[in-house]
């Protein structure tokens, strides 16, 4: 593990007895990768995560290798932001919804001055509650069609609508064993919610479980693993409108975070900064769920992947390995950190463009070469 490789005993020498001004120690830091040394099931996460935003500075002697080595970034580089949509490419990858089914995009955002989700208290948790309410009852001006909206805590839901809402994407699982040895589960469920917005009955109807099939078209996560989460999606493969939708909201949510004296946690070299180190810079997943039933059987399927800054969902792909091929696979930006916004969405438009052309020649009987 990443733990394992750069938490050297000199390193644990020079940072054992260090404290953050919110009490954060190594201990903190470490936790996960100590109590599942060998990893969690299926293997993920670095084992280590930050407790508050200067953890990034007082255990940067362990912090930045690991950064350095998951992201291939260097620490004197500077990270830049631009969630402008108007630099967004307007390219229509699929216009006649052969290839694409559904687009999703999700980022997350810590909030200064509240420690995160490892050691953040329970009265801490509750205040960002308050002001994530208070942002939905007065600030929220909704974005186009999308207006309303439904805050339901998790604590509320009935053991039916807990699980429809997990079974259609909407709300994030319970703790898991990674989550629990870092700390991130405690008090669970208190202080945790989701908030739905869709240009359906501005939302209510995605907060029971009465059977239909539509889903909302934003919904935001309140203290999961981050302080807030925010996912938009759409069918199809309009990536540049899920983009401007997920800005828009995020713009909104900054601003009424200001209006109360209160701002993202932002690192001038790692950009937003969270909970997990895999989690900075833009902290961005852009994604599609396409058919390519061809292309994806191909050899150097992966390495093409990897020279388009793409990714396969590992996940998804072992699932598919356990079964049946279904051709479908759900497609992603590979970097968080060094690029903007705009940028890893541009990528992932041209990207999923050579994705669409190759299968499309596949289909038409042409040989590919994808070396």
């Amino acid at each position: 593990s990443y733990l394992r490789r750069y938490l050297t005993p000199e390193v644990y020498a020079s940072l054992k007895d260090k404290k953050t001004k919110n009490g954060v120690t190594l201990e903190d830091i470490i936790k996960s990768g100590v109590c599942l040394p060998f990893g969690a099931k299926p293997p993920r996460g670095t084992g280590v995560y930050a407790g508050d935003e200067e953890s990034y500075s007082i255990f940067a002697d362990l912090l930045v290798p690991v950064i350095e080595d998951y992201h291939h970034y260097h620490f004197m580089r500077r990270q830049f932001t631009n969630l402008n949509p108007n630099y967004v490419l307007q390219q229509k990858l699929d216009p006649n919804g052969d290839y694409i089914l559904k687009t999703r995009m999700r980022v997350a955002r810590s909030i200064k001055g509240f420690p995160f989700s490892p050691v953040i208290s329970r009265s801490q948790r509750r205040e960002l509650e308050q002001l994530f309410e208070a942002f939905v009852d007065e600030d929220w001006n909704g974005i186009n069609s999308l207006r309303g909206g439904n805050y339901v805590r998790v604590m509320d839901m009935s053991n039916d609508q807990h699980e429809d809402l997990i079974n259609r994407h909407i709300l994030f699982h319970d703790p898991d064993e990674y989550n629990i040895s870092a700390g991130i589960g405690r008090d669970w469920p208190d202080g945790r919610g989701v908030y739905t917005v869709s240009d359906n009955d501005a939302g209510k109807a995605h907060s029971t479980n009465n059977g239909r099939n539509d889903n909302p078209d934003l919904v935001m996560w309140l203290n999961k693993e981050d302080h807030l989460r925010i996912v938009a999606t759409s069918n199809g493969g309009d990536l540049s409108a899920v983009f401007e939708r997920l800005s828009r909201a995020l713009t909104q949510v900054e601003q009424s975070l200001h209006k109360r004296g209160h701002a993202f946690c932002y690192h001038p070299r790692y950009g937003f900064v969270n909970t997990s180190p895999e989690n900075l810079g833009t902290a961005l997943r852009a994604s599609v769920f396409i058919k390519l039933n061809r292309l994806g059987q191909q050899p150097g399927f992966d390495e093409l992947l990897d020279r388009l800054c793409l990714e396969a969902s590992s996940r998804f792909k072992d699932k598919q390995s356990g079964g049946t091929y279904t051709g479908i696979f759900d497609i992603a930006n590979s970097e968080r950190l060094g690029q903007s916004e705009v940028q890893l969405i541009n990528t992932m438009i041209n990207g999923v463009g050579r994705l669409i052309e190759l299968e499309r020649r596949l289909e038409q009987g042409e040989t590919v070469d994808l070396d």
